[in-house]
């Protein structure tokens, strides 16, 4: 019973201190410090994406205010007895607040005023040269104008803007790609020490069993002690020459995981992991590595320039329609008046150019022929990536029948290595049968390590070839 509970005990205490690759992949995604660099990046680009939305499609407020003052004089010489104006002062105020919108689905805008002005006149009125009347008109006038534009053809100056706004949408997602990409790069690099390290270990176990197994063997012979201590001496130095890279590798992980906890741990990986297999390859390519993705973001920017220069090689036709209250009030010499108008203006206006833009020309042709680059890059990039992951698959089907062969050679260099210890205890074999026995079992176990860490980089390097490493809740999509 007590024995029991202490192989429980033993059990639970390893389980413990051992460390899978998914914990492994958690505790690295977790150095952020590590991503600082590529995090400004994308913090840069949000904030041009912001401000270019902002620029454009906010509404944008402006008031006005102005004061003028006006001197009419004329000198007259006429024999009509008709009064006429010889002098007049007009003083002016005037203020008014526009509000301006503009769409991001479309080139539009709305413009909202209104205005308040008081015109207040001074009048001298004479016939011939004398003064005939003096008298004042006062005016106010609060006026709503609700306008609409819609660019039937050429976008008007906002253009500019607006492609600028949906470049730096495009801009962003590329270089939360760049973030994932450099998130993936560092991950992938840590997990090839994760294998190497479990590579020592399991190399440190293997290397401590056989010598275990060597010190357990009770000499039948004088002659033999110096046989048996040669092995177990040879066995110690794999043993320290294995446990220098083990230690020096652990140091690195430290220093580089900020985790001091890694020297009372080991690696412990799923043995039986094999590689996903896409029922179409090609669709999964196109829609998950970012390689492609990237290409694809970099004609949709080229398509985005030429949809603007082909735009500006248009003729204006813009299509404005306006709604316009106004409430007036004021006197003439001898009346007062109050007044309430409504306008409504629908009008389309046209604008074309003399001749052709060259520079605008000249950007359409170059646009397309980058266009034209990209759709080679894109195919070549989607051929390159297909074949070396169609190549990693027969890669990894072979390696892991390799595995399976191993897996029955070690069940058989096992019951041989039992049977030479039995037949040593019966002394019907010398001791160098028994100690190549235990050599032969550690060889057959050290070369299935070999070929299965063999295996786990392959399968690592397919699924880096199909960004499938990093995972998807570690992308910076989801912040």
């Amino acid at each position: 019973m007590r024995n029991n509970f202490c192989a429980f005990l033993l059990l639970f205490a390893i389980n413990a201190l051992a460390l899978t690759e998914q914990e492994f992949i958690e505790k690295v995604i977790s150095q952020d410090t590590n991503f600082e660099k590529d995090q400004i990046y994308v913090t840069i680009k949000q904030m041009e994406l912001e401000t270019s939305r902002a620029s454009y499609s906010n509404w944008a407020t402006a008031l006005t205010a102005s004061l003028s003052s006006s001197y009419y004089d004329i000198e007259k010489d006429t024999t009509s007895k008709k009064a006429y104006e010889k002098h007049r002062l007009k003083d002016t105020q005037e203020i008014s607040v526009g509000i301006k919108k503009r769409f991001l689905s479309n080139p539009s805008s709305l413009t909202l005023k209104a205005t308040h002005s008081i015109p207040d006149t001074d009048i001298t009125r004479y016939k011939q040269d004398k003064i005939s009347n003096e008298y004042n008109v006062t005016t106010s006038d609060n006026t709503y104008k609700v306008s609409y534009k819609y660019p039937l053809l050429q976008h008007d100056g906002n253009a500019l803007s607006l492609k600028t706004y949906r470049r730096d949408v495009l801009d962003l997602e590329r270089e939360m790609l760049d973030f994932s990409d450099a998130q993936e790069k560092f991950l992938v690099g840590r997990l090839k020490q994760y294998i190497a390290w479990n590579f020592h270990q399991k190399n440190a176990d293997i290397y401590r069993d056989y010598k275990s197994r060597l010190q357990a063997i009770k000499v039948n012979e004088a002659i033999d002690e110096s046989k048996l201590n040669t092995a177990i001496l040879l066995a110690n130095q794999d043993i320290l020459s294995n446990d220098s890279k083990l230690q020096s590798l652990k140091k690195v992980l430290v220093s580089m995981l900020n985790d001091s906890s890694l020297w009372t741990k080991s690696p412990n990986i799923d043995i039986n992991k094999h590689p996903e297999i896409m029922p179409n390859l090609t669709q999964y390519l196109q829609k998950n590595v970012r390689n492609l993705l990237k290409i694809e973001i970099d004609k949709r920017l080229k398509k985005i320039d030429l949809e603007y220069h082909n735009n500006q090689s248009l003729y204006q036709l813009d299509f404005n329609i306006s709604a316009e209250v106004n409430n007036n009030k004021g006197n003439t010499m001898t009346t007062d008046y109050k007044s309430t108008s409504v306008l409504y203006t629908t009008r389309l206006n046209f604008s074309m150019p003399i001749g052709t833009d060259i520079n605008n020309k000249k950007n359409i042709r170059i646009t397309h022929l980058n266009l034209r680059k990209l759709d080679i890059d894109y195919n070549n990039k989607l051929k390159d990536i297909f074949s070396d992951a169609q190549a990693l698959i027969v890669e990894l089907h072979l390696a892991k029948k390799s595995l399976n062969e191993y897996q029955k050679l070690i069940t058989n260099v096992n019951d041989e290595s039992n049977l030479a210890h039995t037949s040593y205890l019966n002394k019907s074999v010398p001791i160098t049968t028994l100690i190549d026995a235990y050599q032969e079992k550690c060889d057959v176990e050290l070369d299935y390590i070999k070929a299965l860490t063999s295996y786990q980089k392959s399968l690592l390097k397919y699924n880096d070839k199909l960004d499938k490493v990093l995972p998807k809740s570690a992308s910076l999509h989801s912040y």
